[in-house]
């Protein structure tokens, strides 16, 4: 008998992230664009250490004249640097306690955002970018106002409240072709391309992708470029043009070695090896992430490694070998919870769950989905949450109790619903139809199915369109 389960939540990298981008408060030529850009790309490696892209303002804080703020500041960000977020709050909370313009208190509030969205504690990364904007505004600062625009939409990204995200890009977008900042439009162009792919218009996704990459080209900015490429790369992966994905992600990874970018080199042959896994060319998809995992542990990018840790254990479960499966996500596990990346924590619990339901020791799968379960509702993560409701379903599915099954999938559905994640809802939607065709109520099981089929097929996810349509094909044959 088929079966559609949804396998959880997988930490994987996709895109390459961005520079850790300083805006100048003057009026931007065209040679102060170019003379921005080669500060972005010549400090890229010493300041960017998070596992997404992050815009911070901190124009205001280039001119604290105090001795002690500057301290403070320098401390803050050093520790950032070593990927101690909270300690790194706690010092730039400190500097919100010493009478700041309100220019300050936007860009303090950006750094304390940005170490909480790195961490994955999305609430207080949002609590953060809001008061950020309220400031700005108050300082009648358009850049510093893009920019909390920008780092809210990437978190409503993150979290799956793709309506949100955009609105949110759009307003960015808005902002920064009024003042001409080039530079953050090719960037917010980018970024509403990534979310029309997660909503599955992939046309209108490699639109934007294909501005950005226009953009970032007619103003020299070659990280940019590569960033462009790589997504574009990521929508024909979506469209199962793999070999069109990988030819992509190469030109990606010749700008970044040719311009000396190795956190970008590190990221681009991360996802190369997830388009060989995903062509069932496991050697090769191994040896990129190892790849990927040498730089990142020679750069000293720990969530980098963390993360190639996990896509190898995923490499090793495609491979059958689960025990060695288990061993690098337990390594994974290990950075996350040294470095306090909840939510890392909380995709590798997850990863650990369907390895223990691969082995078919049901229970212990069953204790870290609980356990990924609690981290992601904890941190606001509602797509998380609403997938590990569906695995805990699954779970139950497996173990025979339908009727507590079918309440763990109607409550991801719930979540799935209201942040809008359509393919969420759609996997939802077709468990809940298995679970009725297996209580032998094969009419209510074609309503879910059919509904689910509808919405796989509005956001073109080809392969689950398959399954499910010989799953109603299977039912009506038993009819």
């Amino acid at each position: 008998m088929l079966k559609l389960a949804l396998i959880g939540i997988i930490l994987t990298l996709f895109g390459i992230i961005l520079a850790y981008i300083i805006y100048s408060k003057q009026k931007k030529t065209a040679s102060e664009d170019s003379e921005r850009i080669k500060r972005i790309e010549s400090s890229v490696t010493k300041i960017e250490h998070g596992i997404k892209s992050e815009y911070s303002f901190i124009d205001g804080l280039l001119d604290l004249n105090d001795t002690q703020k500057i301290e403070i500041f320098k401390i803050g960000m050093k520790l950032k640097e070593e990927n101690n977020h909270y300690e790194a709050i706690k010092r730039f909370r400190l500097l919100l306690g010493l009478n700041l313009s309100d220019e300050q208190q936007a860009a303090v509030l950006s750094l304390i955002g940005n170490n909480f969205y790195i961490i994955g504690d999305y609430d207080e990364a949002l609590g953060s970018h809001k008061e950020s904007l309220k400031f700005a505004e108050k300082a009648k600062n358009r850049f510093a106002q893009g920019i909390a625009l920008a780092n809210l939409g990437s978190i409503y990204q993150d979290k799956g409240e793709l309506g949100k995200a955009l609105d949110y890009h759009e307003k960015a977008l808005e902002i920064d072709r009024e003042i001409r900042n080039r530079l953050g439009e090719a960037q917010d162009l980018g970024y509403i391309g990534l979310i029309y792919r997660e909503k599955g218009e992939l046309d209108k996704a490699l639109e934007y992708h294909e501005k950005a990459l226009g953009m970032a080209s007619e103003i020299g900015y070659r990280l940019g470029e590569a960033q462009a490429f790589g997504n574009i790369g990521l929508v024909y992966q979506n469209k199962g043009e793999l070999g069109k994905a990988l030819e992509y992600h190469e030109k990606a990874l010749e700008i970044t070695r040719k311009i000396g970018e190795k956190l970008g080199e590190e990221q681009v042959l991360g996802n190369i090896g997830l388009v060989y896994r995903e062509k069932g060319e496991l050697d090769k998809a191994l040896e990129y992430h190892e790849k990927a995992l040498k730089i990142a542990h020679e750069i000293g990018y720990r969530l980098g490694e963390a993360n190639q840790l996990g896509n190898i254990g995923l490499v090793y479960r495609e491979r059958g070998e689960l025990n060695k499966a288990l061993e690098y996500h337990e390594k994974a596990l290990g950075f996350a919870c040294e470095m306090g990346y909840r939510l890392g924590e909380a995709n590798q619990l997850a990863n650990i769950g369907i390895l223990y339901q691969n082995k078919g020791e049901l229970d212990k799968a069953l204790e870290y989905h609980g356990k990924a379960l609690i981290q992601f509702h904890e941190i606001g993560y509602g797509l998380g949450e609403a997938n590990e409701l569906g695995n805990i379903g699954v779970l139950y599915q497996g173990k025979g109790e339908l009727d507590k099954a079918l309440e763990y999938h109607e409550k991801a559905l719930k979540i799935a619903h209201e942040i809008g994640y359509k393919l969420s809802e759609a996997n939802q939607l077709g468990n809940i139809g298995l679970i009725y065709w297996y209580k032998g109520e094969p009419e209510k099981a074609l309503e879910y199915l059919e509904e689910a089929l509808n919405k796989f097929d509005l956001i073109k996810a080809y392969l689950s369109i398959t399954k499910t349509s010989k799953i109603i094909k299977n039912i009506k044959n038993e009819q």
